[in-house]
């Protein structure tokens, strides 16, 4: 078979002659279709006879001219040249390899993503896409060309639109009908003149651009783990404004083939990217959220104090602090953000911050509470509260605290234990909150331990919580031991009961032993 080099108002362009008879004339209707004014409706033909191609002039106004002598039948061999009105059409031998360049292209463009990879490269889709898109253009002679892929929710998302010569274009309309087509249904829609009755109501706004020939084809990939079915993960678009100018279907196809496993394989790498980017991120995070917190043990002559806080994910709304003053108190305090993750992280710091910026203030813990909640509220993070339980342990033995919402602490006294749940509402929420002092002496060898609703409502695998009669028998089985030795007291207890359980929520515990 040959293939024609068609050269005319248009540019130049390659047409491989995949069947016999094929017409070539003005009329939408023809395998080569030309706009010139001097070519007729159905201007000429080729066929073969005995092996051998002809030319045939099919009573054309204008004639048809075959090495520059006008002919009503020429044997054609390659190498000859033919002028049909104002464009010139040179035959050749059909060369396959020339034939599947573009699809050979798109072979070795695995080696290019592998490379991209090689260097980190965090663009490899948009790269892979230019590429496919350059090369879609060039094979089919189109103008412009949309590669639109399809989201989670099965909508087609535009990724990258292209215009012949590598040029990118920022703001451009297509069809919407026809690639919703294609992608739900999985077959080509080619239109060779959208000016056809049957086509312009429906496509008024694409032919309101001037365009006239669109070829739309989907992308598809193998899913070898579902049987070797296929995956449409967009479709290809192409459009011009001169009606049949789109040509070489057949290699287009192929390349469509080849370039969405590319883009597949580009798209899966970058979202390997992506998440390996994020999770970075989160170490990051995370391991600022633990540089913020003070040392998990301290000591003096009067006080012992140990902590800990575990997130349930990579950073989490737990905290505890604590602060050493200059006339010997210690003040400290244990904080929950509702909700987990990264936003709860982030409220966390805030926190955090407030109470660090109070530490040294002679306020009463009410006092104290009162004014972060004031700031919190200035905030309004939306369904975002806080509660906390803030101390001052004075070196005369007296607690004085505030607890807002938060767990009742034990405080482990030789009278027993007691629960210090005296204050007010959570932190963030109401800006009237009003909020009361609680006072108890403490003593010499009283344990006062503070922990997170991540303890007590952690599950094991059974669904069973771990609840404050398992935490109240712990500390009594703890009693004179360290602070350090009931924080790691507790997170036995914890570990033995949750098992495999996986963690739902953020847990901290602060033991602050009076000497």
């Amino acid at each position: 078979m040959f293939r024609l080099v068609v050269t005319d108002a248009s540019g130049r362009r390659a047409v491989t002659v995949e069947q016999l008879p094929f017409s070539i004339g003005r009329g939408s209707d023809n395998q080569l279709q030309l706009t010139d004014g001097q070519v007729s409706r159905r201007h000429a033909e080729l066929v073969e006879e005995a092996g051998q191609w002809k030319i045939r002039d099919c009573a054309s106004r204008f004639g048809v001219f075959v090495n520059d002598a006008r002919v009503l039948e020429a044997n054609l061999q390659p190498g000859d040249r033919i002028r049909v009105g104002q464009s010139e059409i040179r035959v050749e031998e059909n060369d396959p390899q020339t034939a599947a360049s573009s699809t050979v292209d798109f072979r070795q463009m695995n080696a290019l993503l592998a490379g991209l990879r090689a260097l980190g490269s965090s663009q490899v889709l948009d790269e892979v896409l230019v590429i496919v898109l350059d090369s879609a253009l060039d094979v089919a002679g189109a103008e412009r060309g949309f590669i639109l892929l399809a989201q989670p929710s099965g909508a087609l998302k535009l990724r990258l639109a292209r215009a012949r010569g590598g040029v990118t274009l920022t703001s451009a309309q297509t069809s919407q009908r026809i690639p919703d087509e294609v992608y739900a249904t999985g077959t080509d829609k080619i239109v060779t003149d959208l000016l056809d009755d049957s086509h312009a109501l429906l496509h008024a706004g694409t032919v309101a651009l001037g365009i006239r020939h669109v070829l739309c084809t989907p992308l598809r990939v193998l899913q070898h783990a579902a049987g070797g079915s296929e995956r449409r993960i967009g479709v290809l678009y192409l459009d011009s404004r001169e009606r049949g100018y789109l040509q070489n279907v057949g290699t287009l196809h192929a390349l469509a083939t080849e370039a969405a496993v590319v883009i597949e394989n580009a798209r899966l790498y970058q979202e390997v990217v992506e998440r390996e980017r994020a999770a970075q991120e989160l170490r990051i995070a995370a391991q600022i959220q633990q540089a913020l917190l003070p040392p998990p043990t301290y000591s003096d002559d009067l006080h012992e104090l140990a902590a800990f806080t575990t997130p349930c994910r990579a950073v989490g709304g737990d905290l505890f602090d604590y602060f050493p003053r200059d006339d010997g108190a210690l003040t400290f305090t244990v904080a929950d953000v509702a909700g987990k993750g990264t936003s709860a992280a982030l409220l966390t710091a805030v926190v955090q911050g407030l109470f660090t910026a109070e530490a040294e203030t002679a306020d009463a813990p009410a006092e104290v509470l009162s004014r972060v909640n004031r700031s919190l509220c200035r905030r309004s993070v939306a369904s975002r509260f806080v509660t906390a339980f803030y101390g001052k342990l004075s070196t005369d033995g007296t607690l004085s605290y505030c607890n807002a919402g938060h767990n009742a602490p034990f405080l482990l006294t030789a009278r027993g234990p007691l629960r210090l749940d005296e204050g007010g509402t959570v932190l963030g929420l109401f800006d009237t909150g009003f909020y009361e002092n609680g006072c108890v002496q403490v003593a010499s060898g009283d344990v006062l331990v503070m922990f997170s609703d991540g303890v007590t409502e952690a599950t094991n695998v059974q669904g069973e919580e771990f609840g404050d009669e398992r935490l109240g028998s712990c500390l009594e089985q703890s009693r004179g031991r360290t602070a350090a030795g009931i924080v790691a007291e507790i997170q036995r207890a914890l570990s033995e009961f949750c098992g495999a359980a996986a963690a739902t929520d953020d847990a901290t515990v602060m033991v602050v032993a009076a000497r």
